[in-house]
């Protein structure tokens, strides 16, 4: 029998990626730190590229933001005229941390809040706390991170391990015996009152507040209702908020030798007044609800600014290769902005109330909403990147908005472990219902629309740091 050969035609898509794709690529997943050392390789090489700002050689002084009578004046001056001491704020603060009783994983956790604070003894411009919660770790709860922070706040000096200088003022108010009920107010949420500090402007502010306040419905009485605020009152309140250190790190130089992680950030995610219609992400907006947008923005402030040399441009070959290498910048720059977005999109709840409303997610479901693919996106939010998105609830890796998370009863969509955690905690809460046992717990979860097991139970249950049924009887 004739052996016949048979030709199939077959069609196949190959996608080729240039070199400079490649390049791009590459510079996407490198850290702040990298990429300014690509930058200036690339201006040392090619004479077309020109450096027009060097953030290495430019400083700005740290100022404060205090009222602007002379006492407050003189009060900072004070403070910038004591001579550093030679000990650092960390070495200072772990020779008391090391002096106390405590467990291990309140010791390690201890000591990572001590070496996440900045060079003002503040963790707002650093990596949030709760990022630092070991979750194979169960006795590493949120309680005990609370307690931990507090802890430190209260050591010499008072007020570090705060967010921000306002928080450390209200924290040192607290502690201190001589706090009068009007300054723990104004302390509390109300700074901007003593702004300038003028006793008869800021009588003014607090007496139209109170009245104000009169006016709504059902209004719980507050500090402000018990007094009186004559100008004695006020003076006193203002003479012991400028007694405060608003810099309490002050003097201890910076440990630079040692840090948890050098947070790369690369995204601010502001949350703005005022809703719009459509998102836009080309321009870096969100729509929110009724009341807020969301602006996403690049940080680019410690990378060196180039622009292509007005002396080189006859240059033809040298100027191709600086237009293809800002190109690539840009590139990196678009699409980060266009994850940012994505993400902020996608876990809106979270950016509008806070980290215990943070959903499922997955790295596909942003690549195909951007239209990318999903090794694109994972250059950015890979687990052991050093990407970081500055938020109003702090510091977050990229890879913190991609948790995993666990089948609704329906099917139809995952919850988020941290939401059923909550969901856990709330039922424990409820009258009669501190001693359930696991295989209850599992019961009442599946009833409220997760499909979940006793095993995971028992999981979240020690992550949460609640013992078991029988020794919480």
């Amino acid at each position: 029998m004739a052996q016949f050969a048979k030709q199939i035609q077959t069609q196949k898509q190959i996608q080729k990626i240039s070199q400079r794709q490649i390049y791009a690529l590459s510079l996407l997943s490198m850290s702040s730190s990298d990429l300014s050392q690509e930058i200036y390789r690339a201006a040392a090489e090619n004479p077309a590229l020109e450096i027009i700002y060097d953030p290495h050689q430019n400083s700005e002084a740290y100022t404060a933001k205090y009222g602007s009578s002379e006492d407050s004046e003189n009060y900072f001056k004070a403070l910038e005229n004591i001579s550093d001491k030679n000990e650092t704020l960390q070495a200072h603060l772990l020779h008391q941390l090391n002096s106390m009783n405590l467990s291990q994983d309140e010791m390690e956790l201890s000591k990572k809040l001590i070496y996440n604070l900045d060079k003002n003894g503040f963790y707002g411009s650093s990596i949030s706390p709760e990022t630092f919660l070991d979750k194979t770790r169960p006795a590493q709860n949120s309680k005990m991170l609370e307690q931990c922070i507090k802890r430190i706040q209260q050591m010499d000096p008072v007020g570090t391990c705060c967010k921000s200088p306002e928080e450390s003022l209200f924290v040192q108010a607290q502690i201190s015996k001589k706090a009068t009920p009007l300054s723990l107010f104004i302390l509390d949420g109300h700074i901007d009152f003593i702004n300038p500090p003028e006793i008869l402007k800021i009588q003014k502010k607090l007496i139209a507040y109170k009245e104000e306040w009169a006016k709504k419905s059902f209004a719980k009485k507050i500090v402000l209702s018990e007094l009186e605020l004559t100008e004695k009152e006020i003076k006193e309140a203002l003479d012991f908020i400028l007694s405060l250190n608003p810099h309490p790190a002050m003097g201890y130089q910076s440990d630079e030798n040692y840090s948890i992680e050098t947070p790369d950030v690369v995204l601010t995610i502001e949350k703005k007044s005022g809703s719009i219609i459509n998102d836009d992400f080309s321009s870096g907006l969100v729509a929110g609800d009724e009341k807020y947008h969301f602006q996403v923005k690049y940080a680019s402030g410690e990378l060196p600014q180039l622009k292509i040399s007005e002396s080189f441009k006859i240059d033809k070959e040298n100027v191709i290769r600086a237009q293809n290498f800002i190109k690539c910048l840009l590139f990196r720059e678009s699409t980060i902005v266009l994850q940012g977005c994505a993400i902020v999109k996608e876990q809106k709840a979270f950016f509008l109330k806070g980290p215990e409303h943070i959903k499922a997610l997955t790295r596909r479901k942003i690549a195909a909403l951007i239209g990318v693919s999903e090794s694109t996106v994972s250059r950015t939010a890979a687990r052991k990147n050093s990407k970081y998105f500055q938020t109003e609830f702090g510091l977050f890796p990229a890879s913190y908005f991609f948790p995993s998370g666990i089948k609704s009863v329906n099917g139809n969509h995952k919850i988020s472990s941290e939401k059923v955690k909550i969901k856990m905690k709330k039922i424990l809460e409820e009258p009669g219902n501190e001693n359930l046992s696991d295989l209850k717990l599992c019961e009442l979860l599946n009833k409220k629309g997760a499909k979940i097991s006793r095993r995971t139970v028992s999981k979240y249950r020690n992550q949460l740091g609640i013992k078991n049924s029988y020794k919480r009887q």
